[in-house]
């Protein structure tokens, strides 16, 4: 009994937590926060002419198809390389599991408002990197230092709560690097190969943990052993980045691949499908009354938080990465930071959604599957009312010509009708038979062979996560669907992983000096396998919340700064579209800006 009362208050205990998760997400990432982020996005967006948009063909060219992209200088990061280590730590879960989840809960109208939350965030995340760029300093080993919390001390210099702020970023940065960074990564990560492979859970790991630590702790990169640069924050990121600029493009590529041949298959469904994106977003979707205005609330409450939680656009977390960059021009560490929210929400967020909205579910009806309940899953779509339900619920009744009747976990009973129709793998439930066991333990089973479990009841619950996305890739590459995505899942969680181990060591070493960054690699990687195999119901809300928490104290100290910014723009403008010869504006620190100028000069000639 003593063990039994245990676990209740256990449960209890979580159930009371997770609440109060839910409740300050709702008010973090409730209409404050989505003004703030559209009225961040949208000013530097109009103060700068839709920079973004206007000179796309430009930040291209400075960017991904520069030629000096790949190139860096003795002990530097490449450009390219600063890109992937940030595209590392965005290019996780959320663009698998994050999308499925927004479209269950927001509808498909959420693809809408990830896209405007990636347009707008460009010129966030623009912003951001324009100010890490231009008030990072050197360490006394000559390599950088940077991140959002040096932007908001150095930029607010002289404001009583400047330093006070920039210490609540970097420690909810630190959070969010185990929480966010690791935990919710490593647990998708050993589901999904749990799911595809059988392989166990603690295995998974274990392996990722020792991978983790080779690049946390092994030594220099190989492309960099003759250089004499120290250990330290600036040897992690020399490794990250080596790993990152391998790993990104290639698990990208291949997820793509994949993405558009599925796209290819279901070419015909591509129009109704964007029509459904559209009708979704502005709730002109045929509802009951107060049902569509609280499915747009939805729809853009979870774009919003899907799409920032993917490109991670006004949290100022990829910073870190790009101010180890030999980049000289602050504008263009900005121009790389467009690219990536680009390339995180509208291509790879999207391939996901596409795939999810286009691809038919192989599916029974549900009459067909309350009449054949077995310990296999089954899968089929409820009907609109229905959908709301995500948690588990017993069956109570069920036999030929009789209704079906549910009770749900909270109690209350329903009729399950009959869904008609086209079914698509954005609105997909799973049912599951419970095997009836004996008094002593042991499963019964029924027939003439002995062989047909004994149902005493079924699970019903809403497919979400890497399990809904396995489900379209399925109607294409059948049964390997799962064993494909259950590698992608661990390439984008892993990736995910080291690329926040950098931010958050940095964050870390803000806080309590260059001595607390070895033991916050050492907790990492520890965390990297405990997040396999511990439950973490509540770990997404926790991530949510620190995010939003970031994105809290980040976003007005951007907009607060935003007139630096724009001189920086302007001064960057004016020299290459307007052909004056003014003086660049490089660096906030004098001595640096001086070696700046110099690096400008050589690289000119």
């Amino acid at each position: 009994m003593r063990r039994s009362g245990a676990v209740w208050g256990a449960v209890v205990s979580m159930d009371f937590l997770s609440g109060i998760i839910g409740d300050l997400n709702s008010v973090l990432w409730g209409a404050p926060m989505i003004v703030l982020m559209l009225a961040a996005g949208g000013y530097f967006s109009v103060r700068t002419g839709f920079f973004q948009v206007r000179r796309a063909g430009h930040w291209l060219r400075r960017t991904i198809f520069s030629k000096g992209s790949r190139s860096s200088s003795e002990g530097a990061v490449s450009p390219f390389q600063a890109m992937s280590s940030a595209l590392a730590a965005t290019l996780g879960t959320g663009n698998i599991a994050g999308v499925s989840t927004a479209l269950a809960a927001g509808g498909a109208g959420a693809v809408f408002w990830m896209w405007v939350s990636a347009v707008l965030g460009m010129m966030t995340g623009y912003a951001e990197n324009v100010l890490g760029a231009y008030y990072r300093r050197k360490n006394r080993d000559g390599g950088w230092s940077g991140g959002a919390m040096y932007y908001i001390r150095d930029g607010l210099a002289g404001k009583k709560l400047a330093k006070p702020l920039a210490a609540v970023f970097a420690g909810a940065c630190v959070l969010s690097a185990f929480g966010m960074g690791n935990l919710t990564q490593m647990n998708s990560a050993a589901q999904a190969l749990n799911s595809g492979f059988g392989i166990p859970q603690a295995v998974t790991g274990a392996v990722l943990a020792v991978f983790a630590a080779l690049i946390f702790f092994g030594g220099r990169n190989s492309a960099n052993r003759s250089q004499n640069s120290a250990p330290g924050a600036g040897q992690l990121s020399l490794r990250i980045a080596g790993v990152t600029e391998k790993l990104v493009p290639v698990m990208s590529a291949l997820y793509i691949a994949g993405s558009l041949y599925i796209l290819a298959v279901n070419i015909t469904r591509l129009p109704d499908m964007v029509g459904v994106i559209l009708r979704g977003a502005f709730g002109l979707e045929a509802a009951a009354g107060g049902v569509s205005g609280y499915m747009v609330k939805q729809a853009v409450s979870m774009g919003f938080r899907r799409g920032v939680f993917s490109n991670e656009a006004g949290l100022g977390t990829s910073v870190a990465a790009h101010a180890s960059s030999d980049v000289v021009e602050p504008c263009v560490h900005g121009m790389w930071s467009i690219f990536e929210v680009f390339f995180d929400t509208i291509v790879m967020c999207s391939m996901t959604a596409f795939v999810l909205l286009a691809s038919p579910c192989r599916a029974v009806s549900q009459q067909e599957a309350f009449m054949n309940v077995s310990i296999q899953p089954q899968y089929f779509r409820l009907t609109e009312q229905e959908s709301l339900i995500s948690n588990g619920a017993e069956l109570l009744t069920v036999g030929e010509g009789e209704p079906c009747t549910l009770r749900t976990v909270s109690g209350d009973r329903f009729t399950v009708e009959i869904s008609r129709g086209e079914i698509t793998c954005s609105n997909v439930m799973k049912l599951t038979g419970v095997q009836a066991h004996s008094e002593s333990g042991e499963p019964l089973f029924r027939g003439e062979a002995g062989t047909v479990p004994v149902i005493s009841g079924v699970i019903l619950e809403e497919v979400t996560g890497a399990e809904l996305v396995t489900l379209a890739f399925s109607t294409v590459f059948g049964g390997a669907a799962g064993k494909l995505l259950s590698v992608a899942v661990v390439l984008f969680a892993f990736s995910t992983v080291i690329g926040w181990s950098c931010f958050g060591s940095e964050a870390a070493g803000y806080l309590f000096g260059k001595r607390a960054e070895i033991p916050f690699r050492m907790l990492f990687t520890i965390c990297t396998a405990l997040g396999a195999v511990v439950d973490l119901s509540a770990a997404w809300g926790a991530a949510d919340l620190f995010n939003g928490l970031m994105a809290a104290v980040n976003l007005p100290v951007v907009l607060c700064l935003s007139g630096t910014v724009l001189r920086l723009t302007r001064n960057y403008s004016e020299r290459h579209f307007g052909g004056k010869p003014l003086k660049p504006m490089l660096s906030a620190d004098p001595e640096v800006q001086r070696e700046q100028e110099e690096r400008l000069l050589s690289e000119r000639k």
